[in-house]
């Protein structure tokens, strides 16, 4: 770490280096591994009677599964979270132990991860607002086609039906 990497904060936003956007998204796969493996852990732990983050052989296997799923995800770096994700990679019943796995960590991740928990919360939202967006744009579209298509007809008709 060099010298000007150490003063970029202090720095004004005009003279800081320039980030590629595609960073922070590999970091947030990352972050959602790590995210996956501490909830394993303390679901385990609480479930299992395994210990100091030990996994049993059945929720090892099935993080094994749900990581190289993960890694293969047809997304690539864009993926969403995987609770907020429209495709099922792991299959019907991994998916749901998984999804039973990460709610059931829920409430015991904010005692033994609170920021993790917190910003793997504050993410969910915000793929949550995106999806919301997405879904507006796409009906605004859809609704700007069907006023289209409706005009065109009432064209159509004003000429062959001139009064």
């Amino acid at each position: 770490m060099g010298f000007m990497d150490k003063i970029q904060k202090f720095l004004p936003e005009r003279f800081r280096k320039k980030k590629d956007p595609s960073e922070g998204l590999k970091e947030n796969r990352l972050k959602e591994k790590e995210n996956i493996k501490a909830s394993f852990a303390v679901y385990c732990n609480a479930n299992h009677d395994t210990k100091d983050g030990k996994l049993c052989p059945k929720c090892t296997a099935l993080l094994t599964n749900v990581l190289l799923k993960i890694g293969k995800c047809k997304y690539g770096i864009t993926k969403p979270l995987c609770d907020h994700c429209d495709e099922k990679c792991f299959g019907d019943t991994p998916s749901k132990t998984f999804m039973e796995i990460m709610e059931g960590s829920r409430n015991r991740m904010l005692l033994h991860h609170p920021m993790m928990a917190v910003r793997h919360k504050i993410t969910g939202m915000g793929v949550e607002y995106a999806k919301q967006k997405q879904n507006d744009a796409a009906a605004q579209k859809e609704e700007g086609r069907m006023k289209a298509k409706a005009a065109k007809a009432r064209k159509r008709k004003a000429r062959k039906n001139p009064k």
